[in-house]
């Protein structure tokens, strides 16, 4: 009898999932017994992420499968948790990533897009729940779509809230700034009726 150590490889029994190899002890008639749930085929490569090693139907050989079990998944259309029922096996759904999204502090005006041809998320403007108001006069601001970028006539600086002046927004200065009244010399007199 060979002191060599002899191995065996372990399955869960409900998805048939490679569980790992498990040491043989021979039995006292020097037979090697497998233990249930077990298998004396080795798998011929290991499984890579996101992979599992499942035993194949007639129990002869080991096959790599998708494996996202207990991975978070992410909508890319919202960039918001989808719940994982994914069995073993079962491939990435359409429109969900294993990418997480850009984590945003919530004090700038961003939201995140994914982008099928990197497969990547990228970060868009987003003025969508934001007051906007227009450098001219002040006055709001027609609402912005998300990804719209915010337009050159258009700031997310509140005015002030005395509105006893004409404002307008100085941009150079990034603040609001009054505009005086025209002077009663400036105003062109009414000719003789």
């Amino acid at each position: 009898m060979s002191n060599e150590p002899r191995f065996a490889h372990a399955f869960d029994p409900a998805t048939r999932a490679h569980m790992g190899a498990v040491r043989l002890q021979p039995s006292p008639d020097g037979a090697w017994h497998l233990p249930d749930f077990t298998v004396d085929v080795a798998p011929l490569q290991p499984a890579a992420e996101c992979q599992a090693l499942r035993l194949s139907d007639d129990g002869k050989r080991w096959e790599v499968v998708s494996d996202y079990r207990n991975r978070m998944l992410w909508a890319t259309s919202t960039a918001m948790p989808v719940p994982n029922r994914l069995a073993l096996g079962d491939p990435l759904p359409e429109g969900v990533t294993l990418a997480e999204p850009v984590r945003l502090d919530g004090t700038t005006p961003q939201c995140n897009a994914w982008d099928p041809g990197r497969d990547e998320w990228i970060l868009l403007p987003d003025y969508s729940n934001r007051p906007t108001w227009n450098k001219a006069d002040g006055s709001v601001a027609k609402a912005l779509q998300r990804g719209q970028p915010l337009p050159a006539t258009v700031t997310d600086h509140a005015p002030p809230s005395d509105r006893s002046a004409l404002i307008t927004y100085d941009d150079g200065a990034g603040a609001w700034v009054s505009i005086a009244p025209p002077k009663p010399s400036d105003v062109p007199s009414a000719g003789p009726a």
